[in-house]
């Protein structure tokens, strides 16, 4: 995958089945059986993936609510992503 840059959009593919619990969110992929979980700021993010976003505004969002420094947060962010995009749970829209 090519570099992220922050205006790079992103967006959940559509075949996961998500729930909450306890704080924590648990996602299983339809397609391939697995399940993965995702905590703490992560799932504020997942939220905002519903529909495309940028990784700028993602930044922004978190950055404001949980009062985190940007460089830090678009750091740990772009971090997020990749991963979420290399195990096939979000993809890049145009």
């Amino acid at each position: 995958m090519p570099d992220m840059s922050p205006e790079t959009r992103v967006v959940r593919v559509p075949d996961l089945i998500a729930s909450e619990m306890d704080g924590d969110l648990v996602m299983m992929s339809i397609e391939r059986g697995e399940y993965y979980g995702i905590s703490g700021v992560g799932t504020r993010a997942w939220e905002l993936l519903e529909h495309p976003v940028s990784l700028a505004e993602i930044v922004a969002t978190i950055c404001q609510e949980f009062e985190v420094d940007a460089a830090i947060g678009e750091q740990d962010m772009r971090k997020f992503l990749e991963e979420l995009i290399h195990r096939g749970l979000v993809q890049t829209v145009a």
